[in-house]
């Protein structure tokens, strides 16, 4: 048996990427901020590194440079912090 929180960041960051894929975006926003809370609130640094940073190219795409270069920066912060 595994417990939820070990799983949960990656099946919303999942999830984030289907809704983008499928043109949802505002669903996909959602997702996207679930997986790095949920990554955040577990201390699993690498993976939500790995969720602001694919936000960050979500957000690029809409054409939100500001907000997109916001979670560059912090995806940069997270890797650093996780030794990468």
């Amino acid at each position: 048996e595994s417990s939820q929180w070990t799983f949960e960041n990656k099946w919303f960051l999942l999830e984030a990427e289907e809704s983008y894929c499928n043109n949802d975006f505002e669903v996909a926003k959602l997702f996207y901020e679930k997986a790095i809370l949920s990554a955040k609130e577990h201390k699993f640094v690498h993976e939500e590194a790995l969720a602001y940073e694919l936000a960050a190219y979500f957000y690029l795409e809409l054409g939100d440079a500001e907000k997109a270069m916001e979670y560059f920066l912090l995806a940069h912060e997270k890797y650093h912090e996780w030794g990468a």
